[in-house]
């Protein structure tokens, strides 16, 4: 029997793929989504992780994205920059796309040709494949039947998924130290600060709730009975409502017991104010966002701590949006956020005017070029390079320019004397 010859592309397609493709793959057959209900909390409870992130969200939705190339590049920018898809404005996945990236560290786009439609994060299933990365995503539907799909007709895992193909989805992904498949929250690196918060939180509510009070002992010389101590207990709440309205109640020492103070530090030597701060200015530092921002500043410091906000955290977010919208579409188009949108990182006016008018006068460029950089409409006849004048001697000619010649200075002379 002949042995039957493998085609040369599929050679070549077994020499180029990644070797070790198949390995990787067999460890995590499937990337499923992880718990986020912590994560969630975070941003609904807490105002300096909640306010953080819509300041990244804002500044994001706020840069448009400039699409260049040949093909179908204003398809592509109409789809990122204006409609996205019939249904929706620019903004809104936008919005939710940034949002999932920072609670569940991804996001899903599903493109069907003709619109771009979000896909909620933490609902998507990366399946690997052994030779192509990736072999197709489930999107896990809870609680529903394969009838309430209304029809549709894409093959699944299991009846409570639905499948779709690479070509269809953009996965944009945060970085993770475990998968290769599927990205962390930005928020799981704070869960240790998030916790010792909640902790100073909650020990502040209850010591207002005691009115200020951190705790009192009643102390007797006779031996009560625990009918006694109940009645003692129910008389000090119904005269005391304010005190005990949500707050612990008082201990009871009786028989001549006596508690001792095993710590001389009160409320105050806590210092919970500072501490408090000191973990909110940590959490908008894990999230890429300048403290100041969120607290106050001044004319000396807000310019510099904004344009560190975008050049750190804003622009690489996007170019990492960027990045999977050209590698998705991949047909000769070049997708990156347009910076001089931001005023922030714009120069002042008066470092643009001296930039480009000494280009201009060195003949680098020409003074529509100029004008265009400094968004002011040409002018006909400034489409020509000027020649720098040197007194030493012509730029184009040497012989040209320098000292006048000795004729030259007579004649001058004798028009003067006339």
């Amino acid at each position: 029997m002949a042995v039957k010859e493998v085609p040369a592309w599929r050679q070549w397609v077994a020499e180029k793929l990644n070797p070790a493709q198949p390995s990787i793959a067999s460890l995590e057959p499937y990337a499923s989504p992880e718990t986020i209900v912590d994560f969630e909390q975070a941003y609904r409870e807490i105002e300096v992780i909640h306010r953080s992130i819509e300041m990244v969200i804002n500044a994001m939705c706020e840069i448009p994205l400039v699409v260049e190339g040949t093909g179908p590049a204003k398809k592509i920018n109409k789809l990122l920059n204006i409609r996205p898809n019939p249904f929706e404005d620019r903004a809104r996945p936008f919005r939710r796309a940034f949002l999932d990236f920072h609670l569940d560290g991804n996001a899903f786009f599903y493109y069907d040709g003709e619109g771009l439609y979000l896909l909620p994060a933490n609902d998507v299933e990366v399946v690997p494949d052994a030779k192509t990365f990736v072999s197709h995503y489930n999107y896990l539907v809870s609680n529903q039947q394969s009838s309430d799909f209304f029809g549709y007709s894409k093959q699944s895992r299991k009846a409570e998924a639905i499948q779709f193909e690479p070509h269809e989805i953009i996965h944009v992904m945060n970085e993770n130290e475990n998968s290769i498949f599927r990205g962390t929250s930005k928020i799981k690196p704070v869960l240790r600060l998030i916790e010792v918060y909640y902790y100073m939180i909650n020990f502040q509510r209850q010591f207002f709730k005691n009115n200020a009070l951190p705790g009192f002992v009643l102390t007797t010389d006779n031996i009560l009975s625990k009918r006694v101590k109940e009645r003692l207990l129910e008389a000090w709440r119904s005269t005391y409502t304010t005190i005990f309205d949500g707050a612990r109640n008082p201990a009871i020492l009786d028989g001549g017991l006596k508690i001792d103070e095993f710590s001389t530090k009160s409320f105050d030597q806590l210092d919970f104010e500072n501490s408090i701060e000191r973990i909110q200015q940590d959490m908008a530092k894990a999230l890429g966002v300048p403290y100041v921002l969120l607290k106050s500043g001044n004319n000396a410091n807000i310019d510099a701590n904004q344009k560190l906000f975008y050049l750190h955290t804003v622009i690489p977010l996007l170019n990492q949006f960027c990045s999977a919208f050209s590698h998705f579409f991949n047909s000769g188009v070049t997708i990156r956020p347009e910076r001089l949108a931001v005023p922030a990182l714009q120069p002042d006016n008066r470092t643009q005017a001296v930039y480009y008018s000494t280009l201009v006068n060195t003949g680098i460029i020409t003074p529509n070029e100029a004008r265009e950089g400094l968004r002011f409409p040409k002018l006909e006849g400034n489409d020509t390079i000027r020649v720098p004048q040197n007194i030493t001697g012509s730029a184009t000619d040497a012989t040209q320019g320098g000292r006048p010649s000795q004729e030259e200075s007579d004649s001058i002379e004798e028009v003067t004397d006339e």
